[in-house]
């Protein structure tokens, strides 16, 4: 038994080579006649075959029941190792913050037990969750702090592995830095000459492309995609293609990208949901061969233990049938109530901007609520299927519209001159030699539209509309233009 124990413990990859329930039966036999610590062992051993069947919360289960049994025990490198595989039970449960607190308190014990690099790579491992969560600050702060000791410990492969995660990162944040990116990257394959994965790859590609290298970019990009073997990987690379030509402005090509990733999504999103109907359908079976094992059983004991088992059977599955109805039913009424939702905005914002324009009215875009409200709805769901096809559609019209078409942009300038005393006209006649990019921005931004409506028009993050508004303001603010404070004013009425 010990022997069977100790493959399954020290296998740091470990998959099952006995069946769970043989597992099962020796952690019930050590739970009868062992101490703490072969009660903490044989659970770990049976919460990691649980794990790797994908039974997450059985494997939950067996793991806080080896965790107290090890902590009484004062087993503190087997503390260490529960709490590693909890925190990574957590994180395909999606439960981040259970799994970042899991892991320092691995990262902690295995300090006390002297395993300094598993520490580490426990340390690690919570950067990478604090930035899946977008807190890059203090990602940041660990991936420093992680890269150093690895250096002082000469740890290659955590130094490489921190150098990938921090390069990921600079890629990822508000302001992003591909200049430390390429430098981060470069420094793990050329001077510890570790092999760049298609993930690593794909950070090259897209950090050449912010930095305006585009052929480096495209020769990263072509690199990531052979170096991708599964489906998942591919998506990731066409995720890159698509960063990288909808900063070029190449639309169509973009698009097309983008519509790759979003198949892929929608086909692992359907496996995903026949394999939870496939595992409900044998669970049913199985629950039900146990229900008529139980109801032969009671049948020989008395029979009024059968009927009561088959009425109790038959009123649970009639709840759960009327319950799912009932559930069904609401999806579909909240799937209608927003379908005409929307489609009540959109013919509001077609009678909308069909009425002409008053010089009178005290603000441009009076009219323009609707599409403001387009707008948030067409930023927070592109891409998902919430949206109707129709009114998605109809949406986005407007958006490319404003986006890049210069007659209802030139229209927007009219009616802001016609309302703002001018300010568009006199505004061209201080800066000519501005991009029309600033005057755009700097229109939308005086016709009172969020930072959220001029980023799904700019195509723009939220971030770089920020920055961007703020570049714009200090430039005005620090010209010679002696209407410099009315435009600044105009920038306020947002």
């Amino acid at each position: 038994m010990d022997k069977a124990l100790d493959e399954v413990e020290q296998g740091m990859s470990y998959v099952n080579t006995l069946k769970t329930s043989d597992v099962q039966k020796l952690s019930d036999w050590f739970d009868r006649r062992g101490d703490d610590g072969q009660k903490g062992r044989a659970l770990y051993c049976l919460g990691r075959n649980q794990f790797n069947d994908g039974d997450f919360s059985a494997a939950i289960v067996s793991y806080t029941k080896a965790l107290e049994y090890s902590v009484k025990a004062a087993d503190t490198l087997r503390v260490a190792r529960i709490c590693y595989d909890m925190a990574h039970t957590c994180n395909a449960s999606c439960s981040p913050t259970d799994e970042m607190m899991y892991l320092a308190r691995a990262a902690e014990a295995y300090k006390v037990a002297g395993y300094i690099k598993e520490s580490q790579q426990a340390l690690l491992e919570i950067g990478q969750a604090e930035s899946g969560l977008g807190r890059y600050g203090a990602a940041e702060d660990i991936f420093k702090s992680v890269l150093f000791d690895a250096h002082e410990m000469r740890d290659t492969l955590l130094e490489a592995r921190c150098l990938e995660s921090y390069a990921a990162l600079a890629m990822s944040k508000d302001t992003l830095d591909p200049a430390l990116a390429i430098d981060l990257l470069s420094r793990a394959a050329d001077e510890l000459g570790f092999p760049l994965s298609y993930a690593d790859k794909g950070v090259l590609a897209y950090a050449y492309s912010v930095s305006g290298h585009r052929i480096e970019a495209e020769r990263w990009l072509s690199e990531a995609r052979s170096t991708a073997e599964t489906d998942s990987e591919m998506a990731d690379v066409n995720f890159r293609e698509y960063q990288i030509f909808s900063r070029s402005g190449e639309i169509g090509k973009a698009l097309a990208a983008l519509e790759k990733v979003m198949e892929y999504a929608n086909r692992s999103q359907s496996g995903a949901l026949s394999a939870a109907v496939a595992a409900s359908q044998r669970d049913y079976i199985q629950g039900r061969a146990e229900a008529d094992r139980e109801r032969l059983h009671a049948a020989r004991l008395q029979l009024w233990v059968l009927a009561l088992g088959f009425l109790l059977a038959l009123a649970a599955v009639a709840a759960v049938y009327y319950v799912r109805k009932a559930e069904a039913q609401k999806k579909l009424d909240a799937e209608k109530a927003e379908t005409e939702k929307f489609m009540n905005i959109a013919e509001d914002l077609q009678a909308r901007l069909s009425r002409p324009v008053s010089k009178s009215e005290p603000k441009v875009f009076d009219k323009f609520n609707v599409l403001e409200r387009l707008c948030e709805q067409y930023y927070v769901y592109e891409g998902t299927d919430n949206l109707q096809p129709k009114i998605l559609k109809e949406v986005k019209s407007i958006v490319e519209g404003l986006r890049s078409d210069k007659k209802v942009q030139k229209v927007l300038e009219n009616m802001l001159d016609q309302t703002l005393d001018n300010v568009m006209a006199r505004l061209r006649g201080d800066f000519p030699s501005w991009k029309e990019d600033d005057f755009r921005l700097f229109s939308f931004t005086a016709a009172g539209f969020s930072s959220t409506t001029i980023s799904a028009l700019m195509g723009k993050e939220k971030g770089v509309v920020y920055n961007r508004v703020w570049r714009l303001k200090g430039r005005i603010s620090s010209s010679d233009s002696p209407q410099k404070e009315f435009f600044l004013s105009a920038l306020e009425k947002k």
